[in-house]
């Protein structure tokens, strides 16, 4: 009879071949869990078992034209359907008892009789079936006689399913242990980037209080009652949609829009008639997503450095566009410009700020500029991938 055992199919599912204990799982829950994979196994091992009963169908079809097929199926698929059986045992002794450097020795010396307590069953079942089938030299002979000759002819087939069974398990095993690290890794990325985000964003609130406190200062010196109390409530207001989007690293444009109008009332009270601003913003652009608070440091720097250095008045504009998959958002101001030399000087949280937060979240898949313009003044230009905030709006 030709043999019926190669090794076993790389087709076991996942889950029958969790080798590694967990705190979690008892063994007799893991074996639970294995023989539920038992129909899918069987399937399995059904294929290999036709095949070989389609060989000695054909071979014997050659001397004995009226040999029934149903006679081959008889004796092959049973001994396979034996080992799609006995995986799952062999599994958990893989689980328990694993082949790894420095435990061998002591799994080896489970594994060894382990084997031979799977072999012998197997020869069993194999003679069994063809006496049952009236194959003549297993009725002829005794059982004695035919399990040595059947340990010579299956034994050395059996190991290697034996082991090509703990091999793929093991093989699963690993590829799905470095899945886990994987992802495990990736988690971690993104809670450390998360982090960072929210220490970088956590900066913005008492950067731009303690600069809107020490405004309130000099209108209290100078006994502007009515405008401190303005600013009081315009801080209070502020910090009011501040915390509202406490752990949110992404608003609609017009919730950060609607901020910076805030701010924005606030610094005109500063500087009241001397601070002017011009607003170009498209109404299309009012749902896409933008860091939280990504403007007002920007608008903050555009104060500083192009009105408050100065006794006259100045302008600040604040352009919004979409250009194709991009979402533009551009700062002006019409002030002395940057000074040579400014990005290696201390002071620039705000757009130290920005440029971080906008890395972190986007990477290379934006572009932000700081620059001086032709006719005076600077430019801020941030140039973002463009997304929707509402589900319903396709993102190109």
């Amino acid at each position: 009879m030709e043999s019926s055992s190669p090794a076993a199919s790389p087709l076991l599912p996942s889950s029958a071949v969790t080798l590694r204990p967990s705190s979690s799982t008892s063994a007799p829950s893991a074996l639970l869990l294995l023989a539920r994979r038992l129909p899918l196994l069987l399937l399995v091992y059904a294929v290999p078992g036709v095949i070989t009963s389609s060989q000695t169908y054909f071979y014997a079809q050659a001397k004995d034209p009226t040999y029934p097929f149903a006679r081959a199926l008889m004796m092959h698929v049973p001994p396979w359907s034996y080992w799609a059986l006995a995986t799952p045992l062999i599994l958990a002794l893989g689980r328990r008892f694993r082949l790894e450097r420095g435990v061998w020795p002591r799994a080896l010396a489970v594994h060894g009789p382990a084997l031979l307590g799977f072999i012998v069953p197997h020869l069993l079942l194999i003679v069994f079936l063809s006496r049952a089938a009236g194959e003549k030299w297993f009725v002829d002979n005794s059982l004695g006689f035919i399990l040595p000759m059947m340990l010579g002819k299956y034994g050395l087939t059996d190991i290697i399913i034996y082991g090509g069974i703990l091999s793929v398990g093991y093989a699963l095993e690993y590829h799905r242990r470095y899945r886990e690290g994987e992802l495990a890794q990736s988690q971690l990325e993104t809670r450390l980037a998360h982090a960072q985000l929210e220490a970088l964003r956590a900066q913005l609130h008492p950067h731009f209080l303690f600069n809107t406190l020490n405004a309130i200062s000099v209108l209290v010196r100078k006994q502007d009652t009515a405008g401190s109390i303005r600013m009081l409530t315009g801080v209070s207001e502020l910090l009011r949609m501040a915390l509202n989007t406490t752990g949110r690293q992404q608003v609609p444009l017009h919730e950060d829009l609607d901020f910076l109008e805030r701010y924005l009332d606030i610094e005109q009270t500063r500087f009241q008639d001397r601070l002017q601003v011009v607003r170009a913003i498209d109404p299309a652009t009012l749902g896409a997503l933008v860091p939280s608070l990504i403007l007002q440091p920007l608008v903050e720097n555009a104060i500083k450095h192009g009105l408050a250095t100065r006794s006259g008045a100045g302008c600040v504009e604040l352009r919004a566009s979409r250009e194709g998959a991009r979402l533009v958002l551009e700062v002006l101001d019409d002030g002395p410009g940057l000074a040579p030399g400014w990005d290696t000087h201390g002071g620039c949280i705000g757009v130290a700020n920005v440029r971080e937060r906008l890395h972190q979240l986007y990477g290379d898949r934006h572009a932000f500029t700081l620059e001086n313009r032709a006719g005076g003044g600077v430019r801020a230009r941030l140039e973002l991938p463009f997304q929707s905030a509402s589900p319903e709006v396709p993102v190109p």
